[in-house]
């Protein structure tokens, strides 16, 4: 009796539908019924004859790159990368000339015992001194007493990391070419995936634009007005990406 009462309010609901809704429906019902026993004698199911296509691959080549390409900025991103590629340079030749930490180490250790630091770390300090005075003067002791340190011993090596060099070198060439970080970095990959295609392919895309496979499900989309202000520089803009130790991946 239950299963009674719960399915007359559902065929009463059935009832009300307009034709043309149950005609759809078994029009449905039938479907599935046909793709099953397609299925179930191994035919391959043919899609929908109104199945959308992939809007990727139709329609005009539309950017979905977030960050400006024109010449204009590609003339700044060209120095950005300068900027940033000789700054590593800087640094690591800085680096380089630096002490070894064990050489370093020794080298301190030794000078804090002589009599130049104690008299530096007393300067400032006298027996009436306020305690905000004895606060102000052990402060500029103690950057005096680097300062001698540094050049007695070297700069302290300690102080620098290649990795944190190569990122203050990328934040200045980011702000050379007067775009944020995240782009900076984006367009390096963006220049790169251009660049690296054939010169004909490259020439085709400053006409109509381009459609680029990538990894996976990925695709590089470059319009025309993009290939135009890339295109003239990649012949300085991939050694210039490349020489920051960036390679596309």
């Amino acid at each position: 009796m239950r299963m009674i009462r719960l399915a007359v309010p559902f065929l009463l609901a059935l009832l009300a539908l307009p034709m043309s809704s149950l005609v759809e429906a078994q029009g449905i019902g039938g479907l599935i019924k046909k793709k099953a026993a397609d299925a179930a004698k191994g035919k391959k199911a043919e899609p929908a004859k109104n199945d959308a296509k992939d809007p990727k691959d139709e329609g005009p080549i539309k950017s979905t790159f977030d960050c400006e390409v024109n010449a204009g900025a590609m003339k700044r991103f060209e120095e950005g990368l300068q900027k940033e590629a000789k700054q590593a340079s800087d640094f690591e030749t800085l680096v380089k000339g630096l002490a070894t930490p064990d050489q370093s180490r020794a080298c301190r250790q030794k000078e804090v015992m002589e009599p130049a630091i104690q008299k530096i770390l007393s300067q400032g300090i006298g027996p009436n001194s306020t305690n905000a005075q004895l606060e102000a003067a052990m402060k500029k002791n103690m950057e005096d007493v680097e300062k001698h340190l540094a050049k007695k011993c070297g700069e302290d090596p300690g102080k620098y990391t290649n990795r944190d060099g190569r990122d203050e070198a990328r934040k200045a060439g980011a702000k050379t070419a007067g775009v944020s970080e995240a782009c900076y970095d984006k367009l390096k990959e963006f220049a790169l995936a251009f660049c690296k295609l054939p010169e004909e392919t490259r020439k085709a895309a400053v006409e109509n634009g381009i459609r680029v496979p990538g990894k996976g499900s990925g695709q590089w989309v470059f319009t025309a007005e993009q290939a135009k202000a890339l295109n003239p520089r990649c012949g300085t803009l991939v050694p210039a990406i490349e020489a920051t130790g960036y390679k596309l991946g």
